[in-house]
């Protein structure tokens, strides 16, 4: 009863902080490119005047974990004791975590945490679910991916690390400081006159057009850098009229490829491009407080063609195909129907950690699985080969926390059209 009052305590303290901090921006259940372990998501990340503050769940397991039982008739020497079993039924968090952004070139230190224990361990029942929050020094504006590396397996030898890869915030640049304009000398006033002024007529009402940002730019051959005939949808995701309403989409102009749309300062939108005898692009754009230029280079349809499939999503050392990953999947099963000659070549890598013979095999299940959910929705199987290269072709130096997420990634190689 006295431990539950005390998380119950906790709990109402940890809301307390919260309101009274000045909220800058929040992101809710933010895109995440890999997690070190299923069993903790982040629910919401809030930006305020000091903190970077990240809510999570701890899930713990349904079944409680086995203990270590003997052989039969095996006894311990006199005094020895089987070591305590550590694992999904105690957590903690490390304050020595850290926040890495840039490659790792920025860092931004732990402050505290919230209904969880930095230093012992708490217990954690069968089924149990933990919410917590980690208190970390607010994230440079305009940073809006970052890793949490809360521990390593050298300090956590017997349980899994809270890390999480490539997490995506809501964080735009703060607009510069524009300095104040002079004051205008006052004119002196006419003098008067004596003969009283003509009549005019009352001006005609006008309708003044209210200003507004341009999210604009080029949509371009990557091959040729000659204009293309693009249609970009966009919806706006996250701003003050955020709606969740169906996207809109406008067209390039014919002849030197660019488009316009008028866009929502502080806002961020999802926007699609696409064009005939082209990859599609997806990606999404934040609009602060002054017009914003995006240029897209798309890919061309034909043979030795190669794109990276951006939206692929996985579980850590898994191939099962998270939910996220379908839009993406189903604008290649489009690209195919509408090519009805076209043979591709899946082609997955991972990065460097772990044994190289699993990460090669984890690299061919991932491709494997990919082509599945193609043959599932129509393609035939002869149309998509599958290879598996492991860490052996990185497109980095896999050093860093930034780095290494890069690296596990899916190609694909057009082989014909």
């Amino acid at each position: 009863m006295k431990k539950q009052l005390y998380w119950m305590l906790s709990a109402f303290l940890l809301l307390s902080v919260t309101v009274n901090a000045q909220v800058e921006y929040v992101t809710d259940r933010p895109r995440v490119e890999d997690v070190n372990d299923p069993q903790v998501t982040i629910r919401r990340i809030e930006l305020t005047d000091k903190y970077t503050v990240i809510y999570m769940t701890f899930q713990s397991d349904k079944q409680p974990r086995k203990q270590m039982q003997l052989p039969p008739g095996f006894k311990l020497p006199p005094g020895f004791k089987l070591p305590e079993q550590q694992g999904d039924n105690t957590i903690n968090f490390e304050p020595g975590s850290r926040l890495y952004a840039d490659q790792g070139a920025r860092s931004f230190k732990f402050i505290k945490a919230e209904n969880i224990p930095t230093e012992k361990r708490r217990d954690v029942v069968a089924g149990e679910r933990v919410d917590f929050a980690a208190y970390f020094e607010r994230l440079d504006p305009g940073i809006t991916v970052f890793d949490l590396f809360e521990c390593s397996d050298r300090q956590r030898q017997n349980s899994t690390c809270f890390n999480f890869w490539g997490v995506h915030v809501i964080n735009p640049k703060k607009p510069p400081v524009s300095k104040p304009k002079p004051a205008t000398p006052t004119p002196a006033k006419p003098p008067v006159q004596t003969k009283p002024a003509p009549v005019t007529p009352a001006p005609v009402d006008t309708v003044v057009a209210t200003p507004t940002l341009a999210l604009k730019g080029t949509v371009l051959d990557q091959k040729t850098r000659k204009p293309v005939a693009a249609t970009i949808s966009y919806r706006l995701i996250s701003g003050a009229e955020s709606t969740g309403g169906a996207a809109d989409s406008v067209r390039t102009q014919p002849g030197n490829g660019q488009f316009a749309i008028n866009a929502e300062a502080l806002s961020v939108y999802a926007l699609t491009v696409t064009a005939k005898g082209y990859f599609g692009q997806t990606d999404t754009v934040t609009v602060l407080r002054v017009e914003k230029v995006y240029d897209v280079s798309l890919v061309p349809i034909e043979a030795g063609a190669k794109i990276t499939l951006k939206n692929i999503y996985f579980n850590v050392s898994k191939y099962d195909l998270k939910t996220e990953s379908f839009p993406e999947l189903d604008r290649l099963v489009k690209v195919m129907r509408e090519n009805p000659a076209m043979a591709i070549r899946l082609e997955g890598h991972t990065d460097i950690l772990g044994d190289f013979d699993a990460n090669v095999e984890l690299s061919r299940n991932r491709v494997n699985e990919v082509k599945r959910y193609l043959v599932q929705k129509g393609i035939t199987p002869d149309r998509i080969e599958t290879i598996g290269y492991g860490p052996s072709r990185p497109i980095n130096t896999n050093k860093s926390l930034k780095e290494r997420p890069e690296n596990r990634r899916v190609e694909m190689v057009v082989i014909k059209v």
